[in-house]
Order: C-alpha cells, then sequence, then structure tokens
C-alpha cells in the first residue's frame, strides 16, 4: 500500500480517537490561545557546510516514518528556603537532585502530523524527603490536512504533577506539596479561506487531588474537594485585511464542576463563565511580529456567597528576532483561575514579562526571563481579599560540547509580597544542569 495512504488512515484513526476523548471541550483556566506564527529569521547566507559544521540540534534515532527523541538530564541545585516561608519564620535550605527521562516520537511526514511523548521529573531534597516528588506525564498530538489552511487536529495527555510551595494556591506554613492527577484532552478545527479565517477548540481537564493533611485549620480546603472537571469551548475568526495583518474576535465559554458538589466548608465551588475579546496579529516583515487582543471575562458560581467576578482581560505575545542568534518574547495574560484557599472562590491571575535566548556561539547559548505577576483572590463577603505578587528572575547558560551533550548553570530569584501576615518570602535557587540527547 502507497507511504501516504498509511499516513492518512493512521491520523485519521488517531484524531478520531483524540475527538472522542476530548467531547469538544476546553480547560476553564487556558487564556485565550495566541494564533501567532513564529517570526521569520533574518537570511542565512551561510554555506551548506557551514551550517552544517554549525548545527548543534540532535538529529533524533529514525524509527519507520517517525523520529526518535530521546533524552536524560540530572540536575543538582541547591534551594534556599524550601518552604517559601518568610524571613520572620525561618528558612530551610536543601541541596536537591532531579532526574528528567523523556522521550518523543515524532512523525517525520510532508503532510499530516502525529506525536507520542513521555516525560518524568524526579525529585530528591537532602533536608525533608517530603517534599520529594515523582511527577511524569504521557501524551500525543495529531493534525489531519485536509487540504493546505484547512485541517483539523487534537490531543491527550495523562500527568502526574505537584504545586510548589510558595506558588498560588499555597498558603504561609504549608509544609507538603499539592499532588494531583491531570487528564486533558483537545480537539479543534481551523480553515482558511481566503481572507476570512476560523477556528473551533475545545478541550477538558479533569483534576483528582491526592490528600496531604491540610485543611481548613492552614486555611485551605482539603484537597479531596477540589477534584473537578473543566471543559472550555471556543469560535476564533479572523480576517486578513492585507499580508501580515489580521483583526480578530474571539468567544469563549467554561463550565467548572467539583465532583463533591458540596465541599466540607459547606460551600458550592461549580461555576460557568465566559470571556469575550478582540485582537490584531501584524507581522512587521521577518523579524519581528506580534499579538495584541483586549476584552472581558466573567465568572459566575453556583453559590450565592460567592462574588461573580468581572473584570477587563488582555494579553500579548510577541517574537523579535533583530539578530539571527537574539529572540526576545515578551508576553502579559490575564485569566480567572480556581482557588485552594477555603475563604475565596478564585483568583484574578495577571502576569507579564519577557524571555531572551541568545547564541553567543553556535554551542554556547544565554537565557534569561523576567515576569511580575498577581494573585487577586476573590474573597467571600466579609472576609479580608488576599493579594500576592510575584516577581521573578532567571538566568542561564547552557553549553554543547557536541550535539548529543549540554552542561550549565542556572539562577532564579523569586519575590512574594503579600497583604497577608508572615507571606510574603523570598527564594534562591542554583542549579547545574547536565544532559544527553539524540
Amino acid at each position: 500500500m502507497p507511504k501516504p495512504k498509511i499516513q492518512m488512515r493512521f491520523v485519521m484513526a488517531a484524531v478520531c480517537l483524540l475527538a472522542f476523548a476530548a467531547s469538544s471541550e476546553v480547560s476553564a483556566q487556558t487564556p485565550p490561545t495566541s494564533q501567532l506564527p513564529p517570526a521569520r529569521q533574518e537570511p542565512d547566507n551561510r554555506t551548506p557546510s557551514a551550517r552544517a559544521a554549525e548545527n548543534y540540534e540532535p538529529n533524533g534515532v529514525p524509527v519507520g516514518s517517525f523520529r526518535l527523541m530521546p533524552t536524560l538530564e540530572l540536575d543538582e541545585s541547591f534551594n534556599d528556603n524550601i518552604y517559601a516561608s518568610s524571613a520572620a519564620t525561618g528558612r530551610t535550605g536543601s541541596w536537591v537532585q532531579i532526574l528528567k527521562p523523556s522521550l518523543e516520537l515524532r512523525s517525520d511526514w510532508t503532510n499530516h502530523m502525529l506525536n507520542f511523548f513521555a516525560r518524568g521529573g524526579f525529585g530528591f531534597y537532602s533536608a525533608d524527603s517530603s517534599q520529594n516528588f515523582q511527577d511524569f506525564a504521557v501524551g500525543t498530538d495529531g493534525r489531519l490536512d485536509i487540504q493546505r489552511n484547512w485541517n483539523v487536529y487534537g490531543g491527550a495527555t495523562y500527568a502526574r504533577s505537584h504545586e510548589e510551595l510558595g506558588t498560588p494556591n499555597t498558603t504561609a506554613g504549608t509544609f507538603q506539596p499539592n499532588v494531583y492527577n491531570q487528564l486533558t484532552a483537545n480537539v479543534g478545527y481551523y480553515q482558511k479561506m481566503g481572507l476570512f479565517s476560523a477556528r473551533l477548540d475545545g478541550r477538558m481537564d479533569n483534576f483528582a487531588y491526592t490528600n496531604n493533611g491540610n485543611g481548613p485549620a492552614q486555611g485551605v480546603i482539603l484537597n479531596t474537594d477540589r477534584n473537578r472537571t473543566e471543559f472550555r469551548e471556543s469560535v476564533r475568526l479572523g480576517y486578513e485585511f492585507i499580508r501580515g495583518l489580521e483583526v480578530w474576535t474571539r468567544g469563549g465559554l467554561n463550565q467548572r464542576r467539583y465532583d463533591a458538589g458540596v465541599d466540607t466548608l459547606g460551600f458550592n465551588r461549580n461555576s460557568t463563565g465566559w470571556d469575550g475579546v478582540a485582537g490584531i496579529a501584524i507581522d512587521f516583515g521577518g523579524i519581528m511580529s506580534v499579538e495584541l487582543f483586549a476584552g472581558y471575562v466573567e465568572q459566575n458560581y453556583s453559590d450565592v456567597r460567592f462574588q461573580t467576578v468581572r473584570a477587563p482581560t488582555f494579553g500579548l505575545t510577541g517574537y523579535w528576532n533583530p539578530l539571527r542568534p537574539l529572540w526576545i518574547k515578551p508576553f502579559i495574560r490575564r485569566t480567572v483561575d480556581d482557588t485552594a484557599l477555603d475563604a475565596a472562590s478564585g483568583f484574578l491571575n495577571t502576569s507579564g514579562g519577557v524571555d531572551v535566548d541568545y547564541n553567543v556561539l553556535p554551542n554556547v547559548r544565554l537565557g534569561a526571563h523576567a515576569d511580575y505577576s498577581t494573585a487577586d483572590y476573590q474573597a467571600v463577603s466579609n472576609a479580608n481579599n488576599r493579594y500576592d505578587q510575584y516577581v521573578t528572575l532567571r538566568a542561564s547558560v547552557l553549553y554543547l560540547p557536541t550535539p548529543n551533550f549540554f552542561v550549565g548553570p542556572t539562577y532564579q530569584f523569586v519575590h512574594r509580597s503579600s497583604n497577608q501576615f508572615n507571606s510574603d518570602y523570598d527564594q534562591n535557587v542554583v542549579m547545574l544542569r547536565l544532559g544527553a540527547k539524540l
């Protein structure tokens, strides 16, 4: 049988399976998805031999019409505040070893796409083994190309993860991370007809938490009361006025359904919401492109004691490639997320920052990240609103002696300021990465 027909049947079967799993629904916590294509780099005038000599990307292992990309990474780090506690309550430091294996199987086809992946992250704390974690994720995603600019796509992932102490949804004085399993499935349809484009998206997220013993005494909901399924459906319509300039509008619905119905504290945390945004995407001719959008978001809760969250929403994604080895990527986003705090319905999550990648040499890469974010919790009537601010700074150097090995240090600083007593903290993490890939 001809190879293209095999590929077509393989992808069609996979996409149909993913569509069934997704049930045409989307995560309520996912912000409006950017459709901005990566900016085109400046012309590469190197000879083929020069490009080959400076190529430090792994080729993977051919497996039929797929390519297998295995990676194994071992990180050694020191975290000077593993409990993310304030200076007033004392800080505990620890060495942390992290093992990160991964496998990716990518299709190597002219048309269509089908990928599989499996990733792990296993952490070991020398100061407190209760902080150890065993994270993993397995999944697939695919795309069926019907015609040029016309396709259907889908994906599914099962993951075990944990919430780091000091991040939103954790309170001061909590000493055990939240562990949860997440099942995600999505399906979508995209078609461009002349100057018009349309995209339909659906996603489902199911969260199942492991009980860690924390509860109302620590100011949080019992973890098993957080078990829920979130759905989202959205439609995006665009019109390309001229090449490189598109205006678009997007509307979305979401539904959040908790397994418990009524939690231990007597609250019904089920909710429904919607958002509507309008945006513009501009490609400035090869070295820069940007997408901006703004609109309104609203989340309504079944329990009348929870305040409805109404707020403007906005976002930005961009790519600036002024030099071939330099990438600058700013971002801004706002979402309404559910919370683990027992005295709030949810929180308005707003963040903005920039990522910078610079290849000093083909095998020496510098990275930097900076962001500022706020978590504005919507408290139950007559309760004090909690308001947290986060600043994260990160810098890294990666050296590749060969395309198959990498090593380099990373430094990260996190600061949280809060209007809650003894909830401010600073955290410094120094890490050395060592890895191999094919």
